[in-house]
């Protein structure tokens, strides 16, 4: 082969060669520029070039799942515009601003084609502090956020209230004695339904619904209430075609209230119906209940309720949400006190007391305690479960005969950590609808046990 024709295509082969390099240099750059992997926000990392992002979900709230204890649920409408997404990530976190990170995605969810609103319920993990959701439309073309949005979970409220969370809405009109609400403490303000002069750290201090957990779920509704009562659609029940809302739901709504010390209160003492139309024998739990009531000059407003369905043992009421003009109100006198004791032979007491006991002593079942009722009424109320009761050894007649159970209002009834009034007292017992009226400040009843 001639010499010039050999080095002609030996620069030629070389020339081919170069190009190839360069064309591969080019695009791995390219694939390298275009990867984005600059970009350390969520998972966009392999983003496809070829694929329009979808703009963020619309709508996004987060509200309390009804009827359940720390559960939200979120809601969004699928973008519009951008990319379609195939997905929809989830994301929380107690400290604002971090929500959007890989390690707080709680779920992965598909996108469903034609489908504009998504629900899903967050109940795994939630404890009753303020904490931040995101909801991100992801392709692969990458991820777009919502804002954060806030919800503080409502857990099991203090003092009973019920399998669902929620306790009994007052209905009626009450008067605290003392300024001193049925938790203990100082009530603040006066009665008003305008949930936005409502503190929303101390409640009013009354101890009736609605609590600081009740507001935190009113303050997480997409349009919060600014009236009382709050009806729920869902907690709806009929009843000869008029809607009623249940109790023990979050629906609430709260009967006229007034500090009573600056008058004195004269009251008539009422014990509870069961004590008297009941057979009572030493395997009964007994339920002891005490009202205080008097008539009012100025009716109090008050709600209708009515009792929907159930038995004795297990009554659900509810109201329409009208009101009334309520020419009563019960009493709550913070130095109320219980004994109890049991009769001999010859009337008088075989050993000592088997309660005597204050407000203050305890929570649940075996101490007293100022309750609303499933009616909606207010009620001095203790569960005896005689059942299980073990008698000390200087009650030598045992269970089964009569005892004497008595209210006192006792003028020295202080008790630490509560704001209960020393050396006073400012309700009086002018008359005893059943019972025995021993003084203003005492009221008792004998009931036999079989």
């Amino acid at each position: 082969m001639n010499d010039s024709i050999r080095l002609n295509t030996e620069l030629s082969g070389r020339r081919r060669i170069l190009q190839i390099l360069s064309i591969f240099a080019v695009s791995a750059f390219l694939a390298f520029a275009l990867s984005g992997c600059g970009d350390s926000n969520n998972n966009n990392n392999n983003n496809d070039v070829n694929v329009d992002p979808p703009e963020a979900p619309t709508g996004f709230t987060v509200i309390r799942t009804p009827d359940t204890i720390l559960s939200a649920t979120l809601e969004w409408t699928a973008p519009l515009t951008g990319g379609e997404p195939s997905s929809f990530e989830i994301y929380r976190s107690t400290t604002a601003g971090t929500a959007f990170q890989d390690a707080n995605q709680v779920i992965s969810i598909p996108a469903v084609a034609g489908k504009a609103v998504y629900t899903f319920v967050d109940n795994t993990g939630l404890t009753p502090v303020e904490t931040y959701w995101v909801v991100s439309a992801k392709n692969a073309g990458g991820e777009t956020p919502t804002a954060e949005v806030m919800y503080k979970p409502i857990g099991p409220p203090g003092g009973g209230g019920g399998d669902e969370g929620f306790g009994n809405n007052f209905a009626a009109g009450i008067i605290f004695a003392d300024n001193i609400g049925i938790g203990g403490d100082a009530t603040i303000g006066a009665w008003t339904t305008d949930l936005t002069s409502i503190d929303r750290t101390l409640g009013t201090g009354t101890g009736l619904r609605p609590t600081v957990e009740d507001l935190a779920y009113l303050d997480s509704l997409t349009t919060t209430p600014t009236l009382l009562p709050y009806l729920d659609p869902a907690t709806t029940y009929t009843l000869d075609n008029v809607t009623y809302y249940k109790q023990k739901t979050p629906s609430t709504w709260q009967g006229q209230w007034e500090d009573g010390a600056a008058t004195p209160q004269n009251v008539t003492a009422k014990w509870g119906d069961n004590l008297v139309s009941q057979r009572l024998t030493t395997t009964s739990v007994i339920r002891i209940e005490m009202v205080l009531s008097k008539p009012v000059t100025t009716p109090m407003t008050s709600y209708w309720m009515e009792s929907l369905y159930g038995t004795r043992d297990n009554e659900v009421y509810g109201t329409d949400g009208t009101t009334y003009d309520n020419p009563s109100a019960f009493v709550f006198a913070s130095n109320a006190r219980l004994k109890i004791q049991k009769l001999d032979a010859s009337g008088g007491f075989d050993g000592a007391p088997l309660y005597n006991q204050t407000l203050w002593n305890g929570d649940g079942p075996g101490y007293l305690a100022g309750e609303v009722n499933v009616a909606g009424n207010f009620t001095y109320g203790f569960i005896w479960n005689l059942k299980t009761q073990t008698l000390p050894a200087d009650i030598t007649t045992g269970k089964a005969g009569t005892w004497r159970i008595t209210f006192i209002l006792d003028p020295d009834n202080s008790t630490a950590g509560k704001v209960v009034p020393a050396a006073s007292n400012n309700t009086f017992i002018d008359t005893a609808a059943n019972g025995v009226r021993v003084s203003n400040t005492e009221a008792y009843i004998d009931i036999v046990i079989q």
